[in-house]
């Protein structure tokens, strides 16, 4: 029969006692010793925070994006979007000056509506900036619409003005089949264009809507070797226009964590950035940054709200701009402000005259 244990506090006392030998045992000090002869050599072997190797999920450096004036209406409704061409102008060399040092510009025409499809309007817009602030990245949508997209034809053109690729060194390519602004995104359009892309030193920007958008991309295009380059782009749109949700949380957490990690698994030596957008925009942001995201795009094009529990609208886009290299910052993230480091970063040239 089995020795009965005993019970009550001498019980508890000598459980305790057991497992204090055994933990402290191996010590060459009396583990009965008051703490304030507690030595440097003790503090060593009870807490070994030395030993821990650096965790490297947020070693790497980090691009802003800063994506103005966008789609969204100004006005009293708005007061952040700008009216006028020299507004555009002055809000995206303000936002260099904040720390970005790439552009992403839907820009608006006289009517003060967004107008994409004009290569000469966004020159006028961007060469401002380019006085001002030198050779920023350009990382604008350049496709037309049609029964298909047309990716080559608006690129073709700001290419001929800027005798190379000023306006547009990375240009945004969204999903198959997505029926986006009007027209379809068809898989031969997207081909088509990304070759084109490739052949004239135009890095493609891929948009993420949805974990299918990914797998499509593998399938139809990294793996059949259409895309040469060996480090792709890959952003993800969180919270924005059509894209994935992140409105509910905890949900929203866990899902920009595990799109971050799924492009990360699925395609290697991806760079891989996060688009906040939405009323959670500022948690997906901050999310994205602690995941080690190579560039995070924020702007007023994607954000309204300035926080996500308070019904405080965003003054200005430059606010959001500085938020978040001070958040980057806080998290002892390197903010890449210099446009030819962020390029050779991005895997990006330029091949316009200086």
């Amino acid at each position: 029969m089995s020795k009965k244990e005993p019970t009550g506090a001498a019980g508890r006392d000598g459980r305790r006692d057991a497992l204090h030998r055994n933990l402290y045992d191996d010590l060459s000090f009396d583990e009965l010793e008051s703490s304030p002869t507690f030595t440097p050599e003790m503090a060593k072997e009870f807490f070994p925070v030395h030993r821990e190797e650096p965790i490297d999920t947020m070693g790497g450096p980090v691009v802003i994006e800063c994506a103005y004036p966008g789609w969204q209406a100004g006005g009293e409704h708005y007061p952040a979007v700008p009216d006028t061409l020299e507004e555009q102008s002055l809000g995206l060399i303000e936002g260099i000056e904040a720390g970005a040092a790439a552009v992403h510009v839907h820009p608006r025409n006289e009517e003060r509506r967004p107008q994409w499809e004009s290569p000469e309007l966004l020159a006028e817009v961007l060469d401002p900036v380019f006085e001002a602030c030198g050779e920023v990245i350009t990382t604008s949508q350049t496709w037309m619409t049609g029964p298909h997209a047309d990716y080559v034809t608006a690129t073709e053109k700001l290419l001929r003005m800027g005798d190379g690729n000023k306006y547009c060194q990375g240009s945004v390519v969204l999903p198959m089949g997505l029926f986006g602004a009007g027209t379809y995104h068809s898989p031969s359009a997207i081909t088509e264009g990304v070759r084109f892309f490739q052949e004239n030193g135009v890095k493609p920007v891929f948009q993420l809507y949805d974990t299918h958008v990914l797998y499509d991309l593998k399938h139809r295009l990294f793996e059949k070797g259409e895309v040469e380059e060996d480090s792709h782009m890959l952003n993800l749109y969180l919270g924005a226009h059509h894209s994935q949700t992140t409105n509910n949380d905890p949900w929203s957490y866990l899902n920009v964590i595990s799109s971050i990690y799924n492009a990360r698994e699925t395609i290697d030596d991806a760079i891989v950035g996060v688009n906040p957008g939405g009323r959670n925009w500022l948690p997906t942001l901050v999310l994205g940054l602690l995941a080690g995201a190579n560039v995070v795009r924020v702007g007023i094009e994607d954000t309204y709200w300035r926080y996500p529990h308070r019904n405080e609208v965003i003054q200005d886009n430059t606010e959001i701009i500085e938020l978040a290299v001070q958040f980057a910052e806080l998290l002892g993230r390197e903010v890449i402000t210099d446009p030819d480091q962020a390029r050779d970063f991005l895997g990006m040239e330029y091949t316009s005259p200086r």
